[in-house]
């Protein structure tokens, strides 16, 4: 059992959350481009598309779509403003569409699907492949996005963002307060099933990362919820990474991986939910794990921190009670120095 001393507490502010869909186990929003806009029938570009090639196999959209779209057994979650649908049969992708109103018809028959598959993108993010297109009898179309399916379940706790009405400070529907116990240990659990993972794991993180950079994604780091923890497979899997030819930053991969976050507000004694000094220390253990076996993958890979490009919550993380544990001091400066002796800065 780690001893905790009596090192102050950093305040971290919230951060700014860009798209308030995102909520916990539901993917926000990766749009992929593409002018290929094909009717669902005789489509050759379906030759290159799975999916698409599937589906006109099996009659999706006439035989199966109709009933998935109703089906409560179909939905995986539902989240502020999409809901997210299982294909039965199909182990590949997932379905995620608007919240759609009620008492809408759709013309499954003159149904358009886009083909809007990256062929650059050769590591599953997620990503959107296509998407289908439905008249409704109110003139306004839906889209049906058909996303890669990811494995796991969301590491963490969304930012209070995607919790609160930011306009009115009110819980959005459904949701429970950011400082609730259930929050609080979904935070300790999946952070501890974090550090079990083996250093194996984190550099497949970070070559996937790589890779999608290649291609022109970026990680939004800003919610944990897009790292989802495989416990069969033992890996952690990317999800809602944005088109966006930002670098690369592993620093605030770090960020992410430990929601180091929400450790003030799982540690705080001044809510409805005090933790106790064991499950306090738990947390900065794992956190500590997490930090030691992200940096030995960094070294394994020659990877490095860019103090110079170093992102707000990053110098957030630096800061950080079990930061300070981990390299023994609470002065930023050392910490630099440590991580310089590491061989990672």
């Amino acid at each position: 059992m780690l001893n905790i001393n009596p090192i102050k507490f950093v305040s971290i502010n919230n951060i700014q959350n860009r798209n308030p869909q995102k909520q916990i186990g539901l993917k926000s929003d990766t749009f992929v481009r593409s002018s290929n806009n094909v009717s669902f029938k005789g489509s050759e570009s379906a030759n290159n598309n799975s999916f698409i090639k599937w589906a006109q196999e099996t009659d999706f959209i006439k035989t199966q779509l109709p009933d998935i779209l109703t089906n409560p057994d179909c939905k995986l979650g539902s989240g502020f403003s999409h809901s997210a649908y299982i294909i039965p049969g199909n182990e590949d992708y997932i379905l995620r569409t608007s919240n759609m109103k009620a008492q809408r018809n759709y013309d499954f028959e003159n149904a358009k699907i886009k083909d809007t598959e990256d062929k650059n993108l050769n590591v599953n993010i997620g990503q959107e492949v296509a998407n289908i297109e439905l008249e409704t009898d109110d003139g306004f179309p839906i889209r049906i996005e058909v996303l890669k399916k990811q494995t796991g379940k969301p590491i963490g706790v969304p930012p209070s963002q995607a919790i609160y009405i930011e306009e009115t400070g009110k819980l959005r529907e459904g949701e429970i307060p950011y400082e609730a116990i259930e929050r609080k240990e979904q935070y300790a659990s999946t952070i501890h099933k974090t550090a079990q993972l083996p250093v194996s794991a984190y550099e497949k993180l970070i070559d996937d990362i790589k890779a999608a950079e290649k291609a022109g994604y970026h990680f939004d780091h800003l919610n944990s919820n897009n790292l989802l923890l495989d416990e069969e497979q033992g890996s952690i899997n990317l999800i809602d990474m944005d088109k966006n030819k930002v670098p690369a930053n592993l620093g605030n991969v770090l960020y992410a991986l430990t929601n180091i976050n929400y450790f003030s507000t799982f540690a705080s004694q001044y809510d409805s939910y005090p933790m106790g000094n064991e499950e306090i220390g738990k947390a900065i253990e794992d956190t500590m794990e997490i930090t030691d076996k992200f940096i030995q993958a960094m070294k394994n890979k020659g990877e490095k921190f860019n103090r110079e490009e170093c992102s707000y919550e990053f110098f957030n993380f630096i800061s950080s009670m079990p930061f300070s544990f981990y390299c023994k001091t609470t002065d930023d400066r050392a910490k630099w120095q440590f991580l310089s002796e590491q061989g990672v800065a």
